[in-house]
């Protein structure tokens, strides 16, 4: 059999070669417009306005008057820890419950609800 002539002497100083050789040079200069800060500011302001604005709901029915205030009043006695209200967009009305900043508080609190309201559904809402 024949031998290996690698001599580990020629491993190691090839190795310190080629990082050497392909290295990178450490300092960097970024030029940046100074309007990206102000930009920036801007955008983190009208999120936390967005945010502040915003919350999940559950919509427990779409549609006619008589229906929604049937549903109204029996999600009121079922829930009476969760405020619920009748609004109106054109042409139904909405029956809507609980006002809920996280959504996995609304996602849990959507699983009870969805025993006694089988449509029910997680709505995200804007104050206006």
């Amino acid at each position: 059999m024949k031998k290996s002539t690698w001599n580990p002497l020629f491993l190691v100083l090839f190795t310190l070669n080629g990082a050497l050789s392909f290295g990178q040079a450490t300092n960097l200069i970024v030029k940046q417009d100074p309007r990206i800060d102000s930009l920036l500011a801007i955008k983190i302001e009208l999120d936390r306005a967005r945010f502040a604005n915003s919350y999940f709901t559950l919509q427990l029915y779409y549609g006619d008057l008589k229906t929604a205030e049937v549903l109204l009043d029996s999600a009121k006695n079922i829930y009476p820890h969760l405020p619920v209200e009748l609004s109106f967009e054109t042409p139904n009305y909405k029956v809507q419950a609980g006002r809920f900043k996280d959504k996995i508080r609304g996602l849990k609190t959507l699983d009870t609800v969805k025993r006694n309201f089988p449509s029910a559904f997680l709505l995200t809402r804007r104050e206006e």
